[in-house]
């Protein structure tokens, strides 16, 4: 099996917990579909049941849709049943192992510092999965529609996202809660991650980062803190560490922001000179109206702009970020 090397969610049970926990995953590990499990006292299962399932993304086999527990006194029994048979399972672990690997043994990745492969590892999962809404398919849920299907809705992008952290040795941990999307559609389940870098911790979404109109090359929602997220994320926090450590976010860390009008205007051209398509830029000043963007953009692309070109623009409110595409 893919194993898992940070189980988060399994420091926070208590010991009987923690023995049924190892008992169900330790055989799930070797496919085995009706694991037994001692317990003393009262234990929550579907608690146990969903944490094994946060914790451990190589488990993409098990149907945790149709588990129902059996037993008397102190012994339990597990009935589960699997999506794939076993020599199925192993061949995907194999294309799943070797796509991870092709990732990890990468010059690049070798030579980055735990940021520098922070961002390797989100930016493969932006390039290379389709994000979908199907969600009766099981497969978009998991890290076998993330990373052989190329298909995933944000379950299974965090889930791919959480595994290929285990294996860079990075620590991660995979976060359900709700969210309301960047520019305003409701609001939903949702799924995203926290990663461990330099011994601070930060929220990382990166099924918004795929499907946020930058392209692959979207930082929008990388390394955010909780005062940041929470404007359109909910979650559990007292369960999880903190996240204030604003010096992570990508575009305070690369110094890809503009504390006022000239600032803005001056990136905008810089980068237009240069050529780029695709501007994106944090603001950090006083809150500002779409109308006011719109006049400081103009203004930084006149007579640049070639006739017949024309502008994108985007802004989300919540991240204080703007986007040019020049078109």
């Amino acid at each position: 099996m893919l194993k898992s090397k940070s189980k988060y969610y399994y420091s926070k049970l208590d010991n009987g917990s923690k023995a049924v926990y190892d008992s169900i995953l330790s055989a799930w590990e070797v496919y085995n579909q009706n694991p037994s499990f001692q317990m003393d006292g009262k234990i929550n299962m579907q608690k146990i049941f969903e944490y094994i399932k946060f914790d451990n993304p190589g488990l993409f086999f098990v149907d945790f849709k149709s588990i129902s527990v059996s037993g008397s006194g102190s012994s339990g029994k597990v009935q589960s049943s699997f999506l794939y048979n076993k020599n199925q399972i192993i061949n995907m672990e194999k294309k799943i192992e070797a796509i991870i690997a092709s990732i990890l043994l990468s010059d690049n990745f070798k030579t980055a510092d735990s940021y520098g492969k922070e961002i390797i590892l989100h930016d493969y999962l932006v390039k290379h999965i389709v994000y979908t809404l199907n969600t009766s398919n099981d497969e978009t849920t998991s890290v076998a529609g993330a990373l052989l299907a190329g298909k995933a809705v944000c379950e299974g992008f965090a889930k791919a996202f959480k595994l290929l952290c285990d294996n860079a040795g990075l620590s991660c941990i995979f976060v359900s809660g709700k969210a309301v999307s960047p520019y305003g559609i409701g609001q939903e389940r949702h799924a995203w991650n926290i990663i461990k870098i330099d011994n601070a911790c930060a929220h990382i979404d990166v099924t918004w980062d795929n499907t946020s109109g930058g392209g692959d090359n979207c930082y929008d929602h990388f390394n955010l803190t909780d005062d940041d997220v929470k404007k359109d994320h909910t979650w559990e926090k007292a369960l999880f560490p903190m996240c204030n450590s604003p010096q992570l976010n990508y575009y305070l860390k690369n110094k890809i922001c503009a504390a006022n009008r000239e600032e803005f205007i001056k990136f905008i051209k810089e980068q237009a000179k240069q050529g780029k398509k695709m501007i994106s830029v944090k603001l950090t000043g006083r809150e500002i109206t779409n109308d006011q963007l719109m006049k400081a953009v103009n203004e930084a692309l006149f007579g640049i702009i070639k006739p017949g070109q024309q502008l994108g623009f985007q802004y989300n409110k919540y991240r204080h970020i703007v986007k040019v595409k020049i078109l």
